[in-house]
């Protein structure tokens, strides 16, 4: 009992130690590739990669709005024809009778 103990509390007090020396951002376990480290109050440095995808995702967003835009525009604009305003009465525009 005693034995694991003080397997489990050296193994302990090793870890503590080693990461009092390398200091508080300490092993990066992530996995390979590009890292980042984050600035405050600053935008991140992007990656070749990532303004290349941004780019590509961009434009075809753009490419699917203005083409379903252009074969659709019912979608946006509505189903009906727009109305004539100079067809419209004074009383249905709310407007009171002229006293003469």
């Amino acid at each position: 009992m005693l034995g694991a103990l003080g397997r489990t509390g050296g193994g302990l007090v090793r870890i503590l130690r080693a990461r009092d020396v390398r200091g508080a951002a300490g092993l990066q376990r992530a996995g390979g590739g590009v890292y980042i480290k984050p600035h405050y109050r600053q935008f991140p440095a992007l990656t070749r990669r990532q303004v290349i995808h941004g780019e590509i995702l961009s434009g075809f967003m753009w490419f699917w709005i203005l083409w379903h835009f252009w074969h659709n525009p019912d979608a946006v604009l509505g189903h009906f024809p727009y109305p004539d305003p100079s067809k419209w009465t004074d009383e249905e525009l709310g407007i009171p009778p002229d006293e003469e």
